[in-house]
């Protein structure tokens, strides 16, 4: 049972670093969505400001370099989504195999849990089977005369 028990242990501490790992990307991939936000912020910031006194060149220029951005952050983003969708995945694994060594020690429970009564159970049933043994040789007629004499 103790060996059951120090691998669920060891499988709850693979299954939180598992998670630890995970979250980390999770917010990686929030700090993409919200760089990618944030330019898309910028160039409409940009756009409404255009009637300031910056040229046409520069703002094209500007454009086209946030547009470049976006899309190497799309790529990054897309690259990070595999990289999450893929750990959700191993943890999942992680779980299903804590589970089974968890379904596995309730059930090595249950059956110590039924031996042990079985065990008590054939203690009474023994112990019974002797006092009515006993009482049936005590109730015997030549027990009774056995007695007197």
């Amino acid at each position: 049972m103790s060996k059951l028990n120090n691998i669920i242990r060891l499988r709850k501490w693979e299954l939180d670093e598992k998670r630890r790992v995970l979250a980390s990307l999770l917010e990686e991939r929030d700090g993409i969505i919200g760089a990618i936000e944030a330019i898309q912020e910028e160039v409409s910031e940009q756009s409404r400001n255009t009637g300031l006194e910056v040229s046409a060149v520069a703002i094209g220029a500007y454009l086209e370099g946030a547009r470049h951005r976006q899309l190497q952050l799309a790529q990054m983003l897309v690259a990070k989504d595999q990289e999450v969708q893929k750990h959700q995945d191993i943890v999942a694994d992680g779980f299903r195999e804590l589970k089974t060594f968890e379904i596995a020690r309730t059930r090595e429970k249950e059956r110590v849990a039924f031996a042990e009564a079985k065990a008590e159970q054939d203690a009474f049933d023994e112990l019974g089977i002797q006092n009515h043994a006993r009482e049936e040789a005590l109730a015997d007629p030549r027990h009774i005369k056995m007695r007197k004499s």
